[in-house]
């Protein structure tokens, strides 16, 4: 008779000392870009980084960006923030084949200029304008910070925006009460070569990733397309909801997988730092914890800290360890195991066999895994 496969065990345990707190876990960044700052940020927190781009940028002036730039005179603006040089020449330059450059810029007048970095005040100059507000950090969410600190109830906000993450930061400032007018001049459509997105798609429905990260709406909405179009967006999205935490910057973000029904973890505010954080708090406890007489114990999505010592383990492996330390001290027969191992259905007798084995070589230690005759294997815990 197999043994029923339990939840994990001590979960409640402190996590190991020493070892950064995404150390052995893979996180895929789905974005607008080949390295996003947000990579930078996750691997400075220990995890290994699969970046996707999702999305590619076009440049583009559309209608919307023309009206925005005719009501811009009509009334005070309180804060003008550039993001960046390109994007805000590209604007005054269809300002200037609209017949509407004149106006846009006296239209600045009043405001307080803010730009994200040097490049970008040197934009504004050019046109100009003075007198330059920027941060030490140079970066558009630090600037964001900046008026999310202030009263911004009824005051009216114009952002040049250079990237698809700043529409989250358009909705913070709008719930905090201002008037916010966000102009985009790009278009978005999906990457070039459709096997960017499959793959990411691919690496989700396998469990090869233990958390993906988006950066904003499109990118989630070209995933969900794709897995569409390879008839594979059940798999994804049951990847998503029971085995791959989904997290975002914020609620925009997490729109169009939340209407799929899938939940979307989103910091308090929408800045790239608080996103880190939110994935350090929460998927390490996903980990199996175990603590016994002789050594401590914690599984994580790619490796094992064993003793406070961080181990890399091979998938076969490591979801073989991991359904052991859910159940330690018991016997667990392959048929046990491949009842708690996702995707195992098909793996035969001798595949987890060779897993066990590899598994003793890989923990330098031949005695913490037992084997029990005609039964199966445990986890030895006295």
């Amino acid at each position: 008779m197999g043994t029923t496969v339990g939840a994990p065990r001590s979960r409640t345990l402190a996590p190991p000392a020493g070892v950064a707190p995404l150390a052995g876990y893979t996180v895929a960044v789905a974005s607008d870009r080949r390295r996003h700052r947000l990579a930078a940020l996750l691997e400075a927190a220990g995890a290994k980084v699969v970046g996707v781009q999702a999305v590619r940028a076009v440049t583009e002036a559309d209608d919307t960006v023309r009206q925005i730039t005719a009501q811009i005179p009509a009334a005070p603006i309180g804060e003008l923030l550039v993001t960046s040089d390109f994007g805000f020449r590209a604007w005054v330059r269809a300002a200037r084949g609209w017949g509407l450059a004149d106006r846009l810029v006296s239209g600045f007048g009043a405001a307080r200029l803010l730009a994200s970095n040097p490049r970008a005040a040197d934009a504004l100059r050019e046109v100009g304008l003075s007198e330059i507000w920027s941060t030490a950090a140079a970066t558009t969410e630090d600037l964001v910070r900046y008026l999310l600190a202030q009263r911004l109830a009824g005051k009216r906000i114009v952002i040049q925006s250079d990237g698809i993450g700043v529409a989250e930061l358009c909705h913070a400032l709008g719930s905090a009460g201002a008037e916010v007018l966000e102009v985009r001049t790009y278009r978005y459509e999906p990457p070039a070569y459709a096997d960017l997105l499959r793959r990411l798609g691919d690496l989700i429905a396998g469990h090869q990733v233990d958390a993906v990260t988006f950066t904003a709406a499109p990118t989630a909405e070209h995933l969900l397309a794709q897995a569409s179009a390879d008839h594979n967006r059940e798999r994804l999205l049951t990847a998503l909801a029971q085995q791959v935490p989904a997290y975002g910057p914020g609620p925009l973000t997490a729109a169009p997988l939340r209407a799929a029904g899938v939940e979307v973890a989103t910091p308090v505010v929408p800045f790239l730092e608080e996103l880190v954080a939110l994935v350090c708090a929460t998927v390490p406890q996903r980990a199996v914890r175990l603590q016994t007489s002789t050594y401590r114990m914690e599984v994580r999505g790619q490796a094992v800290v064993l003793n406070d010592e961080l181990i890399p383990v091979p998938p076969g492996p490591i979801t073989v360890l991991r359904a052991l330390a859910r159940n330690p001290g018991q016997v667990l027969s392959c048929a046990d195991i491949r009842q708690a191992a996702p995707n195992w259905a098909g793996v035969d007798d001798h595949a987890i066999e060779m897993a066990v084995s590899r598994l003793r070589r890989t923990l330098h230690d031949g005695e913490l895994i037992q084997t029990v005759m005609k039964r199966g294997y445990r986890l030895v815990v006295g």
